[in-house]
């Protein structure tokens, strides 16, 4: 019989040869082609824009911090009405395509944005508009994981320390924040990793100035062929990754937070600051989202259907939809299989360096994925094998998260009950573990469908022109002049949102997670 380390170790086989062939080999290959080139670091410019990168996303971290935390503690602590689906719906900023959002506070704060006209007040030569994106992004995962990490602090022992004498805010930061801290700090290493990490944001809303290093390597790799230099700078970046998700796989290994139940109803200052905080992330998280179906609605003399025909009669539409679609839809299957046999493995060794190991994919940047690829597989970088491999690495972790969860949580018992009246290992497991870890396939499957839907970093770089997206084609009507090219942008957003929405809503089993 094979002892069970052993059968996890070889069903995880499949995605460590994946991860070794499409994510390890090319950044070797980056190490070697850029390692030794540390004379970029010495340049004040690049200097500047390792400064800025991170920078700016200690401040969004910052700003994740000061609103999600409170939001979350309050939220664990008192009974909301539509706390779950709230809570739920903060899944759909995280699998907004990037360029959705983009638009989204172009149409409100940019030059022509409608807040813009009433206030005067134009963002548009500002970092602002880059905060706000990557706060749109990332504030929902501080507040989903601080509340997973609030949730595993017993109730007694708040209201213990408030029997002492303790004010209410005294009891949260003396007893609640310690022992919630460890999902708090994985949070901010997210938040950090995320924003340091991002490229459609910086690109679309940083211009020149504001560019962070993700943009330079694009720069350098597909606008100026400068391979060496964007190697030494996805070299420094990558130490920062390694560090970072190394530091998040020992703060999440709590678990996962329950809320309590028979919680109080929100009184006083508690049901003010409930209130001003979730508007506050609301107004951050679905006001671009409306701003973009909106403004696709309506034509410079009103409400119109203008920009919507326009798209749709555009010829190259159909293609740009289907390519979407398909591509979509292969990445799925790839990374459904691969993440699902990765994750049964990784729970059968109970081993860390497998749990690390699933992580790398989701924290390095699909920009510096595919200037990977250029380098390791010349022959094969405009291919469109390299592509899906692009897309499915990037999904496979989002599987892998999701699932890996949910078989942690099966009683032992369950499976040893089966085996006790007479059911071989695979019948136990067809029997209980599957069933019961299927909900979790299904949300990290959706949560993988919906983001690589929407991708837009390794598309740009590998993609022929028969194989635009809707990503690429909304970015290409972006980069033109005009009202009525923002217009059908918008449209193109929206159907690309309602598709992203659409698949997400469809496969998702309710056990779908950011983690």
């Amino acid at each position: 019989m094979t002892p069970p380390r052993l059968t996890g170790w070889l069903l995880a086989l499949p995605g460590l040869i994946f991860v070794a062939v499409f994510l390890v080999l090319p950044l070797a290959r980056t190490l070697s082609e850029g390692g030794v080139n540390l004379s970029v670091w010495a340049d004040p410019y690049f200097q500047g824009r390792l400064w800025w990168t991170l920078a700016q996303a200690g401040v969004t971290t910052l700003a994740a911090l000061l609103v999600g935390v409170p939001l979350a503690f309050l939220l664990s602590r008192f009974e909301v009405r539509g706390k779950a689906l709230f809570l739920r719906l903060l899944l759909l900023p995280f699998v907004t395509p990037t360029l959705v959002a983009v638009l989204g506070l172009s149409a409100l704060l940019g030059p022509q944005g409608w807040v813009t006209k009433l206030t005067g007040v134009n963002l548009s030569d500002t970092p602002a508009l880059l905060l706000l994106g990557n706060l749109f992004f990332n504030l929902p995962v501080m507040v989903r994981l601080g509340y997973a990490g609030f949730s595993r602090v017993p109730v007694n022992a708040v209201g213990a320390a408030r029997s002492l004498g303790a004010s209410a805010w005294r009891a949260a930061l003396g007893v609640a924040l310690p022992l919630a801290l460890p999902g708090v700090l994985a949070g901010a290493v997210l938040v950090f990793l995320y924003s340091a990490l991002s490229f459609g944001l910086p690109l679309a809303l940083g211009g020149e100035r504001y560019g962070t290093l993700e943009v330079e390597i694009y720069t350098l790799t597909a606008l100026q062929l400068r391979l060496p230099e964007a190697s030494a700078l996805i070299v420094g970046q990558l130490l920062l990754t390694l560090v970072a998700t190394a530091a998040y796989v020992r703060l999440s290994a709590g678990g996962v937070g329950v809320a309590a139940g028979g919680l109080p109803g929100a009184r006083g200052g508690a049901r003010a600051a409930l209130l001003g905080l979730g508007a506050l992330v609301v107004v951050v998280c679905f006001a671009p989202l409306l701003a973009v179906v909106v403004r696709g609605l309506l034509g410079s003399g009103g409400p119109t259907l203008a920009y919507w025909q326009a798209v749709l009669a555009d010829p190259d539409t159909p293609l740009l939809a289907w390519n979407t679609v398909r591509f979509g839809l292969l990445a799925l299957l790839g990374a459904g299989l691969l993440g699902g046999l990765y994750a049964l493995g990784a729970w059968r060794a109970r081993s860390r360096v497998l749990d690390l190991i699933s992580l790398l994919p989701l924290m390095v940047s699909p920009v510096s994925l595919a200037v990977g690829y250029l380098l390791a597989f010349p022959a094969l970088a405009a291919t469109l094998p390299m592509l899906i491999a692009a897309y499915t690495l990037l999904a496979l972790p989002l599987v892998v998260r999701s699932v890996l969860p949910a078989l942690r949580a099966i009683p032992p018992r369950l499976h040893e009950a089966a085996r006790s009246l007479g059911a071989s290992r695979g019948a136990a497991f067809r029997s209980v573990t599957f069933p019961l870890a299927f909900p979790a396939l299904r949300g990290g499957g959706a949560l993988a469908l919906a983001t690589v839907l929407g991708e837009f970093g390794a598309t740009l770089v590998l993609s022929r022109p028969e194989w635009a997206t809707l990503s690429t084609g909304l970015y290409e009507r972006l980069g033109r002049p005009g009202e009525r090219n923002l217009g059908e942008a918008c449209a193109l957003a929206t159907a690309l949102l309602l598709l992203s929405t659409l698949a997400f809503t469809l496969l998702d089993g309710g056990e779908g997670e950011v983690t």
